[in-house]
């Protein structure tokens, strides 16, 4: 006669069967046609209730290890205990040289300056993607009236980066322990990210804080902030406890996140870069001269899920330690 319930059962089918054999070795069922009664939707109600709560448990379970989840972000939030920031899309990048032939203009200056962000457009796959540059861009005379820019290492390889320029702005409110402001942007570029602390929402200084991944030194001066993924795809960002990481932004200052995001892989392959604009000199404009010098790649996705899995506990085990 069975006294209990066999358990071992995850199917429906099988828990059901497990529960007719367990009713039917009661007298007061002996001889009971359970698939004709009555008590059959009953058996089914019991059945698909105890088959949910298996499947849950059995969910619950592999979720919770780095070897069998499945659900990115149980991964980001499993790999993020062993102190593993899963990486986020990358812009592609592509290098140019860039120049201006003013030899028809006679008053033309001496010095040419190009401000940061100037973007150019390039079509791949029939889909047209945003290059821009990163910094400031100067070219001089010649003396001939052609101008070739460079970029702040004096060199005239520029490197251009896909993406749409965006930005985050955050008032820093009274102090509480870990404050965290997050970036709602699941294509946000961490590579790209620049973080500027102002006084005030009307102060044009800035303190700029960098990312605690590339600390050598930390001192009660230094600047870092910690950048990571949650589990809803978006990032979050924090600033420490005012010791741990050095200076931390105070109550009333403003801080503001700049950076790309980035289509990732499928803009790899420009070939053509074509300015948005010219250069305007004494209220006439130019044409910019665009020379690829070479194509544009290193556009990635999210870190999938399975690298997460295999880097997550190799960075752990190596604490970023090389041996020699």
């Amino acid at each position: 006669m069975a006294t209990s319930i066999n358990s071992t059962a995850l199917d429906f089918t099988s828990i059901k069967n497990n529960l007719k054999q367990f009713l039917s070795a009661k007298e007061e069922f002996a001889d009971y046609n359970f698939e004709g009664s009555g008590l059959n939707n009953i058996l089914d109600v019991l059945a698909y209730n105890t088959h949910y709560n298996g499947l849950i448990a059995n969910f619950a379970t592999n979720e919770s290890y780095l070897g069998t989840a499945q659900l990115r972000s149980s991964m980001v939030s499993l790999a993020s205990a062993l102190g593993y920031i899963p990486g986020s899309v990358s812009s592609s990048e592509a290098v140019i040289n860039l120049s201006t032939d003013l030899s028809s203009v006679s008053s033309r200056p001496n010095l040419l300056s190009i401000p940061s962000g100037k973007t150019f457009t390039s079509t791949i796959d029939e889909s047209v993607y945003t290059f821009q540059t990163k910094e400031t861009l100067i070219a001089y005379d010649d003396g001939s009236g052609l101008y070739n820019f460079t970029n702040l290492s004096d060199s005239t390889d520029i490197t251009i980066y896909e993406g749409t320029s965006k930005s985050k702005r955050f008032i820093v409110a009274p102090y509480a322990d870990n404050t965290v402001y997050v970036i709602p942007d699941e294509n946000f570029s961490i590579d790209s990210m620049v973080v500027k602390v102002y006084e005030s929402s009307s102060s044009s200084s800035y303190s700029e804080y960098e990312n605690i991944l590339t600390a050598t030194d930390i001192t009660d001066e230094s600047r870092y902030y910690y950048i990571k993924e949650a589990p809803n795809g978006f990032y979050e960002m924090t600033f420490g406890n005012g010791s741990t990481l050095g200076i931390i932004p105070t109550a009333g200052e403003v801080i503001t996140i700049e950076y790309l995001s980035p289509s990732g892989s499928i803009s790899n392959g420009g070939i053509l870069f074509t300015p948005s604009t010219g250069i305007t000199v004494n209220s006439e404009t130019y044409d910019l001269n665009v020379t690829t010098i070479s194509n544009s790649e290193g556009g990635t996705e999210k870190e999938s899920i399975e690298s997460i899995r295999k880097n997550a506990p190799f960075q752990f085990a190596s604490q970023n330690r090389m041996v020699t």
